[in-house]
């Protein structure tokens, strides 16, 4: 049994160690691309920005061709990125790119849920926020929110978390659009302190979109109208000088970074592994790691302390080397140590705030501590909750549906459901804030994630920065024996990548 789990895990390992990680995406991503720009018909009295935008691409070496929404799909053939434009007339244009295989930025809102980039309600799924009929609305939406310096395309405009103006106030109708995507999108800005309105969001190739499509290829959703382009805001002549006026007039730095991260190579998943000869790899990585492993002493349910002991033999069979400690011990334990696991075994009552703020790298398993952590919101019920045998609205369950298959915590799995316990049971959901990179959710609940991180540095719930990686992976007080054994390389997986950015891989 041992054997096996070594061999599982050192899967886990590989698999990590092969996944492709993100590059920076360069400042002249765009330069030798060629583009198709879907746009609408000019109409008399009503100009558009579709030319100044054209002339901007051009400007950044982007050999663009034009296209109107009757034209066949066929012509993103041999393309490296498709525009369409909110001029486009979406009930002409329909579904027709929604499978190509190559990148597509829109910042037209109706055909969002055309290419299940979200769903397909007006106002509830996507918006086009009118002037005249959103007034307060349209006009809150100068200022924006960045969700944290750590998404692709914030990184790639330099633009760090907080608020900003994305727009020049102007006296004409900009008409800005926002969009809801699922859990598996990055979501870089929002309006109105609204993480459910998102003015940029995206789309790794191969991430579920709306409907469980997967992504053909990367997609970008973006807050423009027909008039938005020319009132971008950018900070020039002094202003550039200023740190703080260049991070709050960010609004064509964020325009040409979402451009540049689309037509960027994709992350690949990691290649699936033989994993026999790969033993020798996942000692090698825990050797020597120290690991705090927080949990409650003298318990009364044999099953809780059954699992606990479980999980610290499979830990320290690895190679890590694990002081456990109980959850009434100061969390100065956590000095000089490389990893911190909070196991579900420890009661929110007694924890307390310990360990929510160490700069060790930590991984939580108590599903009802999680706002203590700073991992989510801190309504119980609402911003999170369990599926369960009690009183739960939702059943027990043993399924998670994986999103994100690119992503290294994935372990190279595919996306769609995923077998992660042999039975039914305690499994915990939460409405994850957008600067987390959620990795599951749970079947048929699809605003509940139950698996996901937070990188150094990104944004957390109640705008608490994680000072270290932070992952809650959800596993309850009596679940390390029930994992499968593909659970337990998933498992792997997220120790793995914790440490990994403690060890600047």
């Amino acid at each position: 049994m041992k054997s096996s789990i070594i061999r599982l895990t050192a899967c886990a390992a590989v698999m990590l160690a092969a996944a492709a990680t993100a590059a920076p995406v360069s400042p002249t991503a765009l330069n030798g691309k060629s583009a198709l720009f879907v746009v609408g018909e000019a109409k008399k009295g009503q100009p558009n920005d579709d030319g100044l935008i054209k002339e901007y691409l051009e400007s950044r070496g982007v050999n663009v061709t034009l296209a109107s929404a009757k034209d066949s799909a066929a012509a993103a053939q041999g393309k490296d990125l498709v525009i369409i434009s909110s001029t486009v007339d979406a009930r002409v244009l329909g579904d027709r790119y929604r499978t190509v295989p190559v990148p597509v930025v829109t910042w037209n809102a109706y055909s969002f849920g055309e290419m299940d980039m979200t769903g397909k309600a007006l106002h509830k799924d996507f918006s086009v926020v009118r002037e005249k009929v959103f007034h307060n609305a349209n006009h809150a939406a100068y200022y924006a929110y960045s969700v944290s310096g750590t998404k692709p395309i914030n990184q790639a405009a330099g633009l760090p978390q907080g608020i900003f103006a994305p727009l020049t106030f102007s006296a004409g109708e900009t008409d800005p659009s926002w969009g809801k995507p699922t859990l598996a999108a990055d979501i870089s800005v929002y309006f109105e302190g609204d993480p459910d309105k998102a003015a940029v969001f995206s789309y790794e190739k191969g991430s579920l979109m709306a409907h469980e499509t997967p992504a053909p290829a990367r997609r970008v959703g973006l807050f423009l109208g027909d008039n938005s382009f020319s009132v971008l805001t950018d900070a020039t002549g002094p202003a550039a000088q200023d740190p703080k006026s260049r991070d709050w007039f960010a609004g064509r730095k964020v325009f040409d970074a979402a451009l540049r991260w689309a037509v960027s190579p994709p992350d690949a998943p990691a290649p699936k592994q033989d994993v026999a000869q790969f033993e020798s790899r996942l000692a090698s990585f825990a050797k020597g790691k120290k690991v705090l492993y927080v949990r409650r002493f003298d318990m009364p349910w044999p099953a809780n302390e059954a699992s606990d002991q479980a999980h610290l033999a499979w830990l320290r069979g690895l190679g890590f080397e694990v002081t456990a400690v109980d959850q009434m011990e100061p969390d100065s334990h956590a000095k000089g140590k490389d990893l911190v696991i909070v196991s579900a075994s420890t009661n929110k009552y007694k924890i307390g705030n310990k360990y929510s703020d160490i700069s060790a790298p930590l991984v939580v398993q108590e599903a009802k501590a999680v706002d203590s952590f700073h991992m989510v919101g801190r309504r119980r019920n609402t911003d999170y909750g369990v599926n369960d045998h009690k009183e739960s609205l939702y059943p027990p369950e043993n399924y998670v549906q994986l999103l994100r298959p690119a992503h290294p915590l994935s372990a190279g799995f595919p996306a769609g459901n995923f077998k992660l316990y042999k039975t039914p049971g305690v499994l915990a959901w939460s409405r994850v804030p957008p600067g987390a990179e959620v990795i599951a959710s749970i079947p048929n609940q699809p605003e509940h994630g139950t698996f996901f991180g937070y990188e150094k540095g990104a944004s957390m719930a109640n705008d608490h920065i994680a000072p270290a990686r932070r992952l809650l992976f959800p596993m309850d007080a009596t679940r390390f024996p029930d994992l499968t054994d593909e659970g337990r390389m998933l498992y792997g997986s997220a120790l793995m990548w914790v440490l990994s950015a403690a060890q600047g891989k």
